[in-house]
């Protein structure tokens, strides 16, 4: 996944961090709490009786230490084995997936979606190097962005165009992105991992076109400018050989990192809940809010703080035990991309656009994207509340 470093586990850290990972992952499901009732947990409303009758079941059941905690691994199976063999199923649909995506970008079959952008910026009458640029920005934001600059600091582009062309590399570049994990969490988690990534897409598109737009309309009356060429530029696809190599190592690099950071952070979140660690969330506040949004979600979000394979791995464990709905998965994966975007926009994405561009235009195009971006996360929330609330 690093071409620059090679794969984790040729790296000493990552081996260490495997180690400890190990190590721990063992302590906590050899000494994971049984389960207990939460009785200090709010009566659940005939609103929203259905979201959390579940939950309640769930806990009942964790209770009585003669019945197995989980109605998937009834039997003689042991908490550990069942364990195991629920990880093990999860690497196994994640690994496929994420091996599925990687073949998929070996081969440049992602770029089908540079065409439709080149169409757009054409309509939005930007000039030849945006339309040049924005394939680009599928495999690299700051070369894009670095072509950009350079015709503007040469006069051939305006700053109008300057600010549009970063803008859609940088939903083009998040696209990118998004395309690396997506295989992996819609398989770990399906249809909500689907939903969150569809409201992400269309939502940017949306804002992108209502840029596109915009440059239209403050173009219109300043003459025509290059047409596009119908071709884009060459893009070789990897042999099948280099692809399924560099697919399996995608692969494999992912698995390693969700050994070293998803299992402990699973093991850990589960233990944290069963030994009442987070019941002050359920004691605090209204029954209303905490049927929409139980305790079990704050794991989610805390865990999409390492990223979203990560999130939908947690969130993929406690689905499997009856704790939380499609529809509670849905809200918890936005309502984390809400809390994080902020912190990876300061991190990361602003410092970087800042070094490419002049600052004002940095910050434009840097904190509009993400403003934007923001507020279609709020209105996915939003919407999921709303059915959520109907479906009750």
């Amino acid at each position: 996944m690093n071409k620059r470093h090679g794969p984790p586990w040729k790296r000493p850290g990552w081996l260490v961090c495997l180690v400890l990972a190990t190590g721990l992952s063992t302590w906590l499901m050899l000494t994971m709490p049984a389960g207990r009732p939460h009785t200090a947990s709010p009566p659940v409303t005939g609103q929203a009786a259905p979201a959390r009758q579940p939950v309640l079941a769930e806990r009942a059941v964790q209770s009585a230490p003669a019945v197995p905690s989980r109605r998937h691994h009834a039997g003689s199976r042991s908490p550990v084995a069942a364990r195991l063999l629920g990880f093990a199923r999860l690497f196994a649909i994640v690994g496929t997936a994420a091996f599925l995506g990687g073949l998929i970008e070996a081969r440049r079959w992602h770029l089908c979606f540079a065409r439709v952008m080149r169409r757009l910026s054409r309509m939005a009458r930007l000039p030849e190097i945006v339309g040049l640029a924005m394939p680009s920005a599928l495999c690299s934001n700051a070369a894009a962005n670095s072509m950009l600059v350079s015709s503007h600091a040469e006069g051939h582009i305006q700053t109008s165009a300057l600010i549009a062309g970063g803008m859609a590399n940088s939903y083009l570049a998040y696209v990118s992105h998004s395309l690396r994990v997506m295989y992996p969490v819609v398989g770990a988690i399906g249809l909500p991992g689907l939903l969150y990534f569809g409201i992400q897409f269309t939502g940017g598109f949306l804002v992108l076109l209502g840029v596109l737009l915009w440059n239209r309309w403050y173009v219109a009356g300043h003459g025509d400018v290059c047409c596009l060429e119908d071709s884009l530029p060459e893009q070789p696809a990897l042999s099948w050989k280099r692809a399924v190599s560099k697919a399996l190592e995608r692969m494999f690099s992912l698995l390693f990192r969700m050994l070293c950071l998803t299992v402990p952070l699973m093991l850990g979140m589960e233990w944290l809940l069963k030994s009442g660690a987070l019941d002050i969330w359920e004691q605090r506040l209204p029954a209303s809010v905490t049927a929409i949004f139980p305790v079990e979600l704050l794991s989610i979000v805390a865990a999409q703080m390492g990223g979203l394979v990560q999130s939908s791995a947690v969130a993929a464990h406690l689905h499997a035990q009856g704790l939380i709905d499609n529809a509670q998965i849905l809200l918890a994966m936005l309502a984390g991309s809400a809390v994080g975007n902020p912190f990876r926009t300061l991190r990361r994405n602003l410092p970087t656009a800042m070094g490419i561009f002049p600052v004002p235009v940095a910050l434009t195009i840097v904190l509009g994207m993400q403003l934007s971006r923001f507020l279609v996360t709020l209105a996915g929330m939003a919407l999921v509340i709303g059915a959520m609330l109907c479906t009750s």
